[in-house]
């Protein structure tokens, strides 16, 4: 019914769709003129705010009651979709059906005033493709602290001299480095060895955070006994 309606073939093939024109639908919106009727009855909007405007809505409960009607005109046994069911269904497809047309369509800028120029279109794709690889470095830092503090605390465990009080204390850390998981590790913006520390834990217990920044002293350590053990051999 959805793609029937709208004359397209397909749900995510919508580029070459034409919408209705943005001053009839801001018009009805506004109550200055008619609302869907006639031959655009089925013709949605896709100017802004299209996905809660009042052309939009009507144009949707327009194709429920088509819907319900054609399950009598073709004597459809079974009772049919109750028609809230439908208007989820239909909305959704409105959904991947603007997204189809919007793919090769300028976007309007964040202010709301116009659309976007080649340039605003070139720092937006920039903008964004610099906080993916920006998030991918800080999701990489957490996992190599967290692998970082997971072996110190397992090499310290190892130690058959460990006193009975550190050993308590480096099974708690381990405990709440498993809960803290990856995610839960700091992320300092910075590749030195300060952003092992962290001052602000996931947990806001001061015992937590004394306790970590004693295992990152020791990760540390580790590393710089790594380092003079390599320079020996």
């Amino acid at each position: 019914m959805f793609i029937s309606s709208t004359g397209m073939t397909r749900i995510n093939d919508f580029q070459k769709y034409v919408p209705v024109d943005s001053a009839i639908a801001q018009a009805y919106e506004e109550f200055k003129g008619p609302g869907p009727e006639g031959a655009i009855k089925h013709q949605f909007f896709f100017g802004q705010g299209w996905s809660n405007s009042r052309w939009n809505r009507e144009v949707v409960s327009n194709l429920v009651t088509q819907v319900i009607d054609q399950q009598a005109t073709f004597r459809i046994p079974g009772d049919c979709l109750p028609s809230e069911v439908i208007k989820i269904c239909l909305q959704d497809h409105l959904k991947q059906a603007h997204a189809s047309w919007q793919l090769d369509k300028p976007r309007v800028h964040a202010s709301g005033e116009h659309y976007e120029t080649a340039q605003e279109s070139h720092d937006r794709a920039r903008s964004q493709e610099n906080a993916r690889s920006e998030k991918l470095k800080v999701n990489q830092r957490k996992f190599k602290k967290h692998r970082e503090r997971l072996d110190t605390v397992n090499e310290l465990l190892k130690n058959p001299r460990l006193s009975t009080t550190d050993r308590a204390k480096w099974k708690f850390a381990k405990e709440v480095l498993i809960k803290l998981g990856t995610d839960g590790q700091s992320s300092k913006h910075t590749d030195s060895d300060l952003a092992l520390v962290t001052y602000e834990p996931f947990y806001c217990r001061r015992i937590v955070g004394q306790i970590l920044r004693e295992l990152d002293e020791e990760t540390i350590a580790r590393k710089l006994r790594n380092v003079h053990s390599k320079g020996k051999q």
